[in-house]
Order: structure tokens, then sequence, then C-alpha cells
């Protein structure tokens, strides 16, 4: 007689096969300036470059409140401004490397300005 192993093995490596895969993330792309922001996930849409000589900057109309994707190649302070450039109701650090396919969901869908990230 078999051993149970040895019957449901065939069974099993099925269901393995068979598991849906995790959707893929779009890979970050090259970004030529200290940060890239993106109007849509995965990195399509409209995109605003910022360098950190830029200073505290409003992204724009386009983009305010409106961050799909991201990459940054340099420390940067994504802010959430009150009524003036710098009355901030909230700031989020990125670092140097840090990048998301799809952040309108969390900081993007309501960031407006970007500064330097010694003000984070």
């Amino acid at each position: 007689m078999k051993s149970l192993s040895l019957l449901l093995a065939p069974v099993l490596a099925a269901a393995v096969v068979a598991a849906p895969a995790a959707p893929a993330q779009a890979a970050a792309p090259a970004c030529h300036a200290h940060v890239c922001l993106w109007t849509g996930a995965n990195y399509t849409g409209a995109v605003y470059t910022w360098w950190e000589a830029n200073g505290n900057r409003f992204i724009g109309g386009t983009h305010a409140d409106n961050v799909g994707s991201f990459v940054a190649t340099s420390g940067a302070c994504f802010v959430d401004t009150a009524d003036t450039e710098w009355n901030w109701r909230a700031k989020r650090l990125a670092s140097a490397g840090d990048y998301s396919s799809n952040y309108r969901g969390r900081f993007g869908g309501v960031m407006d300005r970007i500064a330097p990230a010694r003000y984070c």
C-alpha cells in the first residue's frame, strides 16, 4: 500500500502550479532628477521633475493631490500644505532609492509641495 504522502504529492504539486501569481509591479524607471513624480500609477501619465536646488516648490495643478507614482534618487520632503507654502498639514520623508508604483492611495493623494529633505 502506498503511503498517504505519495498519494497526495501529485495533488499538492498541481495546486502549487495552479496558484495565481502575485500581481506584477512595474519596475521603477530611471529618474534623471532628484525626484520624479507621475500622475498615473506604474510611472505613467504626466511627469514632474524636481532638483534639491529648486527648494520648496508647489508641484503644479496637474500633480497636486494627484501623484500616482514616484522615484527618488536623493532625499526629499513630500508636503501636504494647509494654506501657505510653509504652513504644513503633514510631510513625508523620501530617501534616495525610494519609489512607489502606486502612491495615490497613500500620501500621493494629498501632497502638493516638495522640499529639500532637511525640512522634514
